[in-house]
């Protein structure tokens, strides 16, 4: 009897060890990490060039000799670090690399721009000059542009979508989208008129807005005449802005 006993324990000796290097070689499932998807688009970038290439870089400095890649308007790239006050740190999945790049020759969506012109167009160029010769493309009011760079008085850097084209837009006709300030009308009596120009005159009523009607704020630096967007009527115009609240 103590010889089966022995054979006995040392069955369960040997099952309990296979049990045991089963249980430590099964792979133990890790969590699934959530995914911040508002997080990932605003890391995401466009490159935006009026004209040329934006040069990806294996150190922040301008030399020919750090040029690891060449990008161009309308492609994306990652932002790993923004901490320089020139050069980004950015992963570019076409040429599956990091460099750095010159922030100013990056937009996105956090920072758009509806354009508002009174009638006619706003011209795109690929200089910052006011010359039939150098228009690339024509904005309308309502279209979007991205902002890229804004370091000139009247000239600003912006990405086009709808053309897939960067270049420079003169920056008085653009209305920030973010945020968005709008006032109500409000009038005791008839009417308040939308305008063409900063100026009482009857001829240059381009719409009308009653009481209750919303107009979003384009500019406001006036003393009297703001200019506004109405959303009713779809127009861009000056109004008193005493009949604003």
């Amino acid at each position: 009897m103590k010889k089966k006993y022995t054979w006995i324990r040392q069955i369960t000796r040997v099952l309990l060890t296979l049990m045991l290097t089963i249980a430590v070689s099964v792979p133990v499932m890790a969590e699934p990490k959530a995914v911040d998807v508002d997080t990932q688009l605003s890391n995401m970038y466009t490159v935006t060039v009026a004209s040329g290439y934006l040069a990806l870089r294996t150190e922040k400095a301008y030399r020919d000799a750090n040029e690891i890649g060449q990008l161009y308007t309308g492609e994306s790239v990652e932002l790993v670090d923004a901490s320089d006050s020139t050069y980004w740190y950015v992963y570019s999945s076409k040429h599956d690399k990091y460099g750095y790049v010159n922030r100013k020759y990056l937009a996105n969506s956090s920072y758009e721009c509806t354009v508002s012109v009174q009638s006619g167009y706003l011209a795109l160029r690929n200089a910052k000059a006011y010359k039939s010769s150098n228009e690339i493309a024509k904005l309308y009011s309502g279209d979007i542009v991205q902002i890229a760079d804004t370091s000139d008085d009247t000239y600003w850097l912006v990405y086009a979508p709808d053309f897939d084209k960067g270049g420079y837009v003169n920056k008085d006709y653009l209305v920030d989208r973010n945020p968005v300030i709008r006032k109500t009308v409000k009038v005791t009596s008839g009417y308040l008129a939308l305008r063409s120009e900063m100026a009482y005159d009857d001829a240059n009523e381009i719409g009308r807005l009653n009481t209750g009607d919303i107009v979003q704020i384009a500019d406001s630096s006036d003393s009297t005449y703001w200019k506004v967007y109405s959303e009713r009527l779809g127009k861009y115009g000056y109004v008193d802005k005493n009949y604003l609240q």
